[in-house]
């Protein structure tokens, strides 16, 4: 689950004694723990920046990447790593920002002269996308696409976007604002879940976010809580269960950490997954609860790629660079950006030249010999 982010340093509010007692304790951070999982680089031949954004249920991804005319090309990966350039609509730049357990895909198309449309590219109807289309001069920036085919995301005029649902039936939906009395307020949904669970935020300016909540069918945004209202907060994914992470205002210092929202919409900190940095954010959950990441975000306001990138399973948070079988041509990791329900990962690193790659990180399996303490 994807969120365009807005860059800058966050609202230096703290959090008052009172509503100190939701942040959660600290799961345990690791040390340096036999590998968990197998590194798969993701390819592109003869292209660069490749950013993988999304994974599905049967081990496809989807994101983007730069051809030698450095246009953004919307990618697919099969399973098998197989490379699927899709189709746009003429030249220009594209991108893949997720897929469902039906194969349908949704990105964003810019052809450098009109605003960014938003693209809807069904393998069950046809090769080329349906352009998801607003009012005239509107850019229309899809981020996720739920199993029953509900896009969700951000559209409108320039600073002045508003939440969106887009189903076949109805089309585009305007889902509004949280306060639309309130000046040059922006809204967009960030993720979808199987219930049709709404999360997202809005904001004013790029210090001023706030989470928000609602329901596919229900046309309006509302904020996940009060606490949500009074400090800076971003919900980024939700999984089935209808738990959303993001991130929230930290309690110890003015820095926005990864976090975990409750049934009330309070949110508690994942204490260690910040890593050894200051600042991050939780990017995805799976229906286990296994919550991936990043760390270090600088000034950020939303869950983009920092210096590291984390993984929350079974209570003990793990710097994913330190638990893969290979580096391969990684120098570092900075962001698990999304997982399925296998608990696969994909996400983006740097390589020693800086330049962007993406991975895949496939759970290594115990083997079931040693299940029960035999060790001979």
């Amino acid at each position: 689950m994807i969120l365009r982010s807005h860059r800058s340093a966050p609202s230096r509010h703290r959090l008052p004694a009172a509503i100190l007692t939701v942040v959660a304790s600290a799961p345990a951070l690791a040390g340096t723990p036999a590998p968990l999982y197998h590194l798969v680089t993701l390819d592109a031949p003869g292209g660069s920046a490749i950013a993988a954004h999304d994974i599905n249920d049967a081990g496809q991804v989807v994101g983007r990447y730069l051809d030698a005319g450095f246009n953004g090309r919307a990618a697919l990966w099969d399973a098998d790593g197989a490379l699927h350039d899709l189709a746009l609509p003429g030249l220009g730049d594209g991108e893949a920002d997720a897929i469902n357990n039906a194969g349908q895909i949704v990105g964003a198309f810019n052809d450098y002269q009109n605003p960014q449309a938003g693209l809807l590219w069904d393998p069950g109807v046809s090769p080329q996308p349906l352009v998801l289309t607003a009012d005239a001069g509107a850019f229309v920036a899809p981020l996720d696409i739920g199993d029953g085919g509900e896009v969700v995301g951000g559209y409108g005029q320039p600073a002045q976007e508003r939440a969106f649902v887009w189903t076949p039936a109805t089309g585009l939906v305007d889902y509004g604002l949280q306060d639309a009395n309130m000046q040059f307020q922006q809204a967009r949904w960030s993720a979808v879940n199987a219930s049709g669970v709404l999360v997202g935020h809005w904001n004013q300016h790029s210090s001023n976010v706030h989470a928000i909540i609602g329901q596919v069918g229900s046309a309006s945004v509302q904020s996940m809580s009060s606490m949500t209202e009074a400090f800076a907060s971003i919900a980024t994914a939700v999984n089935d269960g209808g738990v959303a992470v993001g991130l929230g205002l930290a309690v110890a210092a003015p820095e926005l950490v990864p976090v975990v929202f409750a049934a009330d919409g309070s949110y508690s900190e994942i204490a260690g997954a910040t890593l050894d940095q200051d600042n991050g954010c939780a990017a995805a959950i799976n229906a286990a609860g296994v919550i991936v990441g990043s760390a270090g975000i600088g000034t950020a306001s939303g869950c983009v790629p920092g210096l590291k990138a984390w993984v929350l399973r079974d209570g003990t948070v793990y710097d994913l660079y330190d638990v893969v079988d290979d580096h391969g041509p990684f120098a570092s990791f900075q962001i698990g950006r999304a997982i399925n329900a296998a608990g696969v990962i994909v996400g983006s690193g740097l390589t020693a030249d800086h330049e962007t790659l993406s991975f895949k990180l496939v759970p290594i399996a115990g083997d079931p010999v040693f299940a029960d303490g035999f060790d001979g």
